[in-house]
């Protein structure tokens, strides 16, 4: 049960009685980061008949959710999380804040193009549709011989098995699964150098959801293309009740004991101490991200401070100049798979008028400079490839976000040596539980059900 306390606490100046005031909430759970895994997090502990304080540091809940408004004509599209897989979990998150979805429709019409090369690729599609069909049946047959915790979370085996351990790309010569490289590297962005990567991302990734919602074409989204409602409606729910949400809080610490945990956050309304008897963390576990409030164990600090990660934006272009409609994707000839080299965009999707969304990633720390001046290079190196004319105004970046770090991995020299029986092993600890893309995998389908197979019943039994 919450309780609100209003606390008069008396100070003394001379000549001077005043009484100043401070808020102090008791929650079930706190949930740290308002992106999609803790917004859905919070929902359903809310769902459950827990108290619950989602923090977030920025103005709004969604994390990679990133919608844009036309001012001109009104009308939304999102440009950050745009697919879901159509799981009895999704809907029932979607149905419980009555906000509708949707087959999911790629806009445009798509064209390869090497952005870096400016040279126009091969007609689309670049990869024959029989070729990719059988070669995704074979895949999903190699994908029987793990457990659905395996994909679920990071419930390896052991000894973990040699094929998780190669590189992507020898997995894909291994098995002969060519035909779904270059899918792979479209859909699951933010990876850096996919190819090098070890086939246990990967495959996390492209799991058998994945494998059967492009089988039985059932990937959805926002009916509205407008996915912002859907956390806008979690704001208002967990405003109900029990529960709150508390934004653009700026975490001064965390400290765990045995029976509580305590945060204390600046806020534009002040500064806000909340407790509660467990936290959920959902931020990615870098000690650079987590150091600066948060009580780090050894072990934590430790694990987290094995990670490496890619660069991952996000952004809206106008005036590119470039064939109303038709959506650019990038494509190298010359390279394995026709996957080209990172740093650089996977695409730009035409969207409404002259307005593209762009999906950017590189393999190294980066700049927001480095991006911005990288994209609009980039329109005028599709141009060039395309013989296209000038455009009529400037190129100019609408909107971006910075969702770095991403796709945090390890070595396969720590996968080998049992890195995520120690990751694993942290939940609980010290009242403390995780969720998010780190734990899981990048898709939010896939977090989305972790988290309520394996982290809420966990926090639940905790709270008996």
């Amino acid at each position: 049960m919450v309780q609100l306390q209003r606390l008069g606490l008396l100070t003394v100046a001379p000549g001077l009685l005043s009484l100043a005031t401070a808020n102090e909430y008791d929650y079930d759970v706190l949930v740290v980061g308002g992106g999609s895994s803790g917004t859905h997090a919070a929902i359903q502990l809310q769902q459950s008949g827990k108290s619950v304080a989602l923090v977030e540091k920025e103005y709004r809940l969604g994390g990679h959710t990133n919608t844009y408004k036309d001012t001109a004509t009104g009308e939304t599209f999102d440009y950050g999380t745009q697919v879901l897989v159509n799981t009895t979990t999704v809907r029932h998150l979607f149905d419980s804040l009555n906000i509708p979805l949707a087959p999911f429709k790629p806009g445009g019409q798509p064209k390869a193009v090497d952005f870096r090369n400016s040279v126009v690729g091969p007609s689309w599609p670049v990869v024959d549709a029989n070729a990719s069909a059988a070669a995704l049946d074979k895949y999903e047959a190699l994908l029987t011989q793990y457990p659905d915790d395996f994909f679920r979370g990071y419930h390896l085996p052991d000894p973990v098995p040699e094929d998780l351990l190669m590189p992507w790309g020898d997995f894909l010569r291994k098995y002969d699964l060519g035909a779904l490289a270059y899918d792979g590297f479209l859909q699951f962005q933010g990876m850096g150098n996919i190819l090098a990567q070890p086939t246990l991302y990967v495959m996390k990734l492209f799991n058998p959801m994945q494998v059967s919602a492009r089988k039985d074409k059932t990937k959805v989204s926002q009916a509205n293309h407008n996915q912002q409602a859907l956390w806008d409606a979690a704001e208002q729910k967990l405003g109900m009740g029990n529960s709150s949400v508390v934004k653009c809080a700026n975490i001064k610490s965390i400290t765990r004991s045995s029976s509580c945990v305590t945060l204390v956050a600046q806020t534009p309304s002040g500064t806000q101490t909340l407790r509660a008897k467990k936290l959920l963390m959902t931020i990615p576990p870098k000690v650079a991200l987590l150091d600066q409030f948060l009580d780090l164990n050894t072990e934590e600090t430790d694990l987290f401070s094995r990670f490496n990660s890619s660069g991952y934006w996000n952004a809206v272009v106008a005036n590119t100049g470039f064939l109303q409609g038709v959506s650019m994707y990038n494509y190298d000839a010359k390279a394995a798979f026709g996957i080209p080299g990172l740093p650089g965009a996977y695409y730009f999707t035409a969207e409404i008028d002259n307005l593209y969304s762009v999906q950017y990633s590189t393999p190294m720390e980066a700049s927001d400079d480095y991006f911005t001046s990288d994209i609009l290079a980039t329109v005028q190196r599709i141009r060039d490839a395309l013989d296209l004319p000038p455009a009529n105004q400037s190129t100019t970046i609408q909107a971006s976000n910075n969702h770095s770090p991403f796709a945090l991995s390890v070595s396969v020299e720590e996968i080998k040596n049992g890195f995520y029986k120690r990751f694993v092993a942290l939940q609980g600890m010290t009242n403390t539980f995780w969720t998010g893309a780190n734990w899981a995998s990048g898709s939010s389908s896939t977090i989305w059900d972790f988290t309520e197979v394996e982290i809420l019943p966990a926090i639940l039994k905790s709270l008996e």
